[in-house]
């Protein structure tokens, strides 16, 4: 997948298959100022990750765009 798709559904609800595996979440960007309390999801540069509402990471990877398998938006507005 293209980089510049994949960050439509930055802050979105989204389901996305990687490595085999379906993740369910909101889409968030490494680097992002709320956690910067977190080296693994702030420092690594053109990562992305999947986190539940409260801010905790689902699954236990971060990925780059070209992993991503399938990816599709949960509800009409991602929230």
């Amino acid at each position: 997948m293209k980089r510049s798709e994949l960050e439509k559904y930055l802050g979105k609800t989204i389901e996305l298959t990687i490595f085999g595996e379906t993740l369910r979440g909101i889409l968030h960007k490494t680097g992002e100022e709320q956690f910067k309390n977190n080296c693994n999801l702030y420092l690594p540069k053109k990562y992305y990750f999947v986190c539940d509402e409260y801010g905790i990471p689902c699954g236990n990877c971060i990925f780059r765009c070209s992993h991503v398998g399938k990816l599709r938006l949960i509800g009409g507005d991602g929230k």
